[in-house]
């Protein structure tokens, strides 16, 4: 490919990549977009090792109207990435998100659920037992009560990115298994891209769209972003007995999360400060023995007796100086346009990011929701953005 030129690169083919190439072609782009991804089996793309969660329950009011959009988006996949006769199927589970209080925080969940409804989001604020009647077999002890949002829930991530990919192609996007290996730049514009197999390819603009990796991509076009690799691991196994019912997510006050898996199993997690910031892909046996084990069997007493199955582990691209997501131009080199940083949240986050990305290549600005919040610069500007619901 030496001496190629694209109108738009964007690196890294997962849910975000595909994301804005989607868009942006659905929107009437008429360029070329090429997208550089190296590893188009996604082995080690954090969107297919992402447990799928949807989910409206946020603190700060950008964070919700996105997840308003990312559950109507979902809801509509198969008609939106439909290619011929073919619609795909991402097996949205709305069983709903459960998050417990104690006495100490349920003053501030309930505040927290009015400040959601009135920025759109369905949320049902529930006492004491009344949680009984979504999860029967809870144990209260110290819960006095929940949020629940009963139109979120779960999807295949891998079934979303590939459909979003397929979809991509089908409106003339070019997908090239290859890392991108050097950024282009001069006079404090991005000029393009080197790929380690394909040489130089000159572009006008380019989207990190790199995940984990995003930091590293951007220091190859000169530039500093905060953002780097967390493992998180997830752990899937059998209760002694299986149940009556389906789970919604159920998010404890300790962080410890649980829902229904295929099967009759059960997934569980828990994000833990000790989680290395590493490209490591490993999963541990003894951190659900000795950490997650324990608590699961506590809240949920069918869990008393498990058999632990599988788990895996996947990379959060974690943006750590507010956790929330950094979209847009790149303060320092235009053309460089971001869409990193989710700390775990941008699966759910991808369609409106991806959508916000394609206005502003085809605009120059945002046409519907207004992403201005989530600039690169607001740390210059000393506008961080509060989320009090991080999981």
């Amino acid at each position: 490919m030496p001496g190629a030129t694209a109108d738009v690169v964007i690196v890294g083919g997962g849910v975000m990549g595909s994301s804005v190439a989607y868009h942006l072609l659905a929107g009437g782009f008429r360029g070329r977009v090429l997208v550089a991804e190296r590893d188009l089996a996604y082995r080690q793309a954090s969107s297919a090792l992402s447990v799928g969660g949807i989910r409206q329950q946020f603190g700060a009011e950008i964070n919700v109207r996105i997840a308003r959009h990312a559950v109507e988006f979902y809801e509509r996949f198969a008609d939106l990435m439909a290619v011929g006769d073919e619609r795909p199927d991402i097996a949205f589970r709305r069983r709903g998100y459960l998050f417990l209080a104690d006495a100490a925080a349920w003053p501030g969940l309930r505040a927290r659920a009015g400040r959601q409804r009135a920025w759109g989001a369905e949320v049902q604020v529930l006492e004491g037992r009344e949680i009984l009647g979504l999860v029967p077999d809870l144990n209260l002890e110290g819960v006095v009560g929940a949020t629940f949002g009963p139109r979120d829930g779960w999807v295949d991530p891998s079934g979303v990115m590939q459909g979003l990919a397929r979809k991509a192609r089908a409106l003339g996007a070019s997908y090239v298994e290859d890392e991108v290996v050097g950024i282009a730049a001069a006079g404090g514009r991005v000029g393009g891209v080197t790929l380690r197999g394909g040489g130089r390819v000159g572009a006008g603009a380019v989207v990190n769209a790199a995940g984990a990796w995003a930091g590293r991509m951007a220091g190859l076009a000169g530039v500093d972003l905060p953002v780097g690799p967390v493992r998180r691991q997830v752990y899937v196994g059998r209760p002694a007995r299986r149940l009556g019912y389906e789970l919604p997510l159920v998010v404890a006050q300790d962080g410890l999360y649980f829902r229904s898996e295929a099967g009759g199993r059960i997934l569980c997690g828990k994000s833990f400060d000790s989680d290395p910031h590493e490209f490591d892909f490993s999963w541990q046996r003894d951190v659900f023995e000795k950490a997650l084990w324990r608590p699961l069997a506590h809240r949920f007493p069918p869990c008393e007796q498990f058999r632990l199955e599988r788990g895996w582990a996947g990379l959060y691209d974690e943006n750590p100086l507010d956790h929330n997501a950094l979209i847009g131009v790149h303060p320092d080199l235009e053309g460089f346009y971001c869409i990193n940083g989710f700390s775990g949240h941008g699966f759910q986050q991808a369609p409106a990011a991806g959508r916000g990305i394609a206005e502003l290549l085809l605009h120059g600005r945002y046409t519907t929701l207004d992403l201005t919040p989530l600039r690169p610069s607001r740390f210059r500007e000393g506008r961080p953005i509060l989320e009090e619901a991080i999981v």
